[in-house]
């Protein structure tokens, strides 16, 4: 018999990401947007604003973009259920 009610966190995150290619999502466009849904929950906007200052607030010209290579890591990682 199958099991009944709401599917599982991995369920509903496949099912919604069926068909979208993880590797062209832009990780701060997704800050974006999340920042500024204002039917998003206060907490998501904030956390949201909060690491896109910090990513602004980064000299523009330091380094060689790692910082950035590590966050768009980050965000496909958990984009992709925390799966490498």
């Amino acid at each position: 018999m199958a099991k009944r009610g709401r599917p599982t966190r991995a369920q509903a995150s496949t099912k919604a990401l069926k068909g979208v290619d993880i590797d062209a999502v832009d990780p701060l466009t997704v800050l974006r947007q999340i920042a500024s849904d204002t039917s998003a929950p206060a907490s998501s906007r904030l956390a949201a604003a909060k690491a896109l200052l910090a990513h602004d607030g980064r000299k523009k010209d330091d380094g060689d973009g790692a910082e950035h290579d590590r966050i768009s890591a980050r965000a496909l990682k958990l984009l992709k259920g925390g799966k490498s």
